[in-house]
């Protein structure tokens, strides 16, 4: 405890020298400009007007709609983005859309991207189930997706897809591996080209300029090998590794912790159901509560951004109490990475699990519910004052 409140301390000071603005809500408009750093949370989220500063932002639908000076980081299901941004974004969603031109790099996972004619950017790195590029990359593009439409322009290209339909430009070296690759009357290559298709040739038509093309066999894709459950694996092996590193994180700092909470997972379950069922409910109330005071906005930021972090790796969180519940339970003797590993395997098989309509998200909500209760039960929240001596 003494950690996470030092921990606590930094931020509350680091935040209280820096300029910011939070909101928060169902439906967020942005009406006026901002001159500062802008934190959003919200269903619906619109911007109407320009962020000096960067931009942090969690939502359903969020729509930029004026332009941001700085960073964007966002976390969305169906964002657009119709402002120009002054530096770089890095989001994640479901339906992503580019309009305006962006100054920096833009990092973006996503289900549905698409990044219009007329757009330019830095550098892209893409992954996703769908992605079509038709604005200009003025440096390299690196993308590993399901399908990639591209009909822009690049000055590289790395691709790995299911199926790449190119149409476009790239005047440095290109790197394209797909099942199938069509290659359309207005490609145009300035520079060498290595490829691989199931085919193990592909008619380049006229669009080798001043490169030559090569068949390279070390480029190929086993089939389905870039996809799990629809998502790339690129992404597939970028989520698992934060969940990897998030389960060390827990199991090394809150060994103890984690350790009491597996023994309270299944003996007291229902009291550790209703206390996380609590935490879930009533601590945004808290957050609301300390934005009503300059002095405990600071706090309300901090307490913000942790409980979204708990809502982010509930999964990962609640494998790890369930790892320790099991090793507990049956007396094993493993040691550390014996139980990240197995931690691992039963993240695995709740994230399969959530896949599963209603009864997954019903089952994931209870056994995360439990599992908060049960480290909150088991968190030494204040010392233990010792007995007074009796004199007699």
């Amino acid at each position: 405890m003494k950690k996470i409140f030092a921990l606590l301390t930094m931020l509350t000071l680091a935040l209280s020298v820096s300029a910011f603005r939070i909101e928060h809500g169902n439906n967020v408009a942005i009406n006026q400009p901002v001159n500062e750093n802008l934190y959003i949370a919200g269903g619906t989220i619109t911007i109407n007007a320009p962020v000096h500063g960067d931009l942090i932002v969690a939502g359903g639908t969020i729509v930029i709609n004026d332009t941001v000076t700085n960073d964007i980081l966002l976390a969305g299901g169906n964002v657009t983005f119709n402002g120009f941004v002054g530096d770089d974004i890095r989001c994640a969603g479901g339906d992503l859309h580019i309009v305006k031109n962006v100054t920096g790099d833009v990092v973006v996972a996503g289900g549905k991207v698409m990044i219009d004619q007329g757009v330019e950017i830095g550098n892209l790195l893409l992954s996703g189930g769908e992605a079509t590029l038709n604005g200009k990359v003025k440096g390299e593009v690196k993308s590993a997706v399901g399908n990639f439409t591209f009909n822009g322009s690049a000055q590289k290209l790395v691709c790995r897809a299911g199926k790449i339909d190119f149409n476009g430009t790239v005047m440095g070296k290109t790197i394209i591996a797909a099942p199938e690759i069509v290659i359309g009357s207005d490609a145009i290559f300035h520079d060498d080209v290595r490829y691989w298709n199931k085919q193990g040739s592909l008619d380049f038509k006229q669009s080798l300029k001043n490169g030559t093309a090569i068949f390279d066999p070390s480029l190929k894709i086993e089939r389905g090998g870039w996809h799990v459950l629809g998502f790339s694996l690129l992404g597939v092996l970028w989520f698992i590794g934060m969940a990897f590193l998030m389960i060390i994180l827990l199991q090394y700092f809150f060994s103890p912790t984690m350790k009491n909470a597996g023994d309270t997972f299944i003996t007291d379950s229902l009291k550790s159901l209703g206390v996380g069922f609590l935490f879930l409910t009533a601590f945004p109330v808290l957050i609301i509560l300390s934005f009503v005071t300059i002095i405990g906005l600071p706090v309300g930021v901090i307490l913000l951004f942790f409980y979204i972090m708990a809502l982010l790796f509930a999964t990962t969180i609640t494998s790890v109490v369930v790892t320790n519940w099991i090793h507990n339970r049956k007396n094993y003797k493993w040691n550390f990475w014996q139980l990240v590993g197995v931690a691992l395997g039963i993240f695995t098989v709740l994230k399969l699990i959530s896949f599963i309509p209603f009864i997954g998200w019903l089952f994931m909500l209870i056994m995360a519910c439990i599992a908060f209760g049960a480290i909150l039960l088991n968190i030494q929240w204040r010392r233990e004052h010792q007995q007074p001596e009796v004199i007699e």
